[in-house]
């Protein structure tokens, strides 16, 4: 439920640039995420979760659900964790802290 939920972070923080971009990619290590994600994106949820990511992902104009290796998906994992954990909402133009640019430093010499 960790990744489903900052979907919806993650989907609510990118609606003010929608109107400029082809689609959205939401991108996943867990199978049971994706699979939630891809049903309600659908038109099946259950929940308050779901049905708030079900109204935000009808404004998206095209959504595409990756299930990415979870060795390639460390900044995700942190982003999702770190959601859970403190009560935030990274905004367009904030930058990034220390350890989230690490992280996108590190995963991108990886790949």
């Amino acid at each position: 439920m960790t990744e489903v939920r900052s979907a919806l972070l993650g989907i609510h923080a990118a609606k003010d640039i929608l109107n400029t971009t082809v689609g959205l990619i939401l991108e996943g290590d867990s199978a049971f995420a994706c699979a939630t994600l891809a049903r309600i994106l659908s038109g099946i949820w259950d929940g308050e979760v779901e049905e708030m990511l079900a109204h935000l992902m009808m404004e998206c104009p095209r959504i595409l659900i990756s299930h990415i290796d979870r060795r390639a998906n460390s900044a995700a994992n942190y982003v999702a964790n770190s959601a859970c954990v403190l009560d935030f909402l990274w905004e367009r133009g904030m930058p990034l802290s220390q350890a989230l640019s690490f992280i996108l430093s590190n995963d991108g010499v990886a790949m």
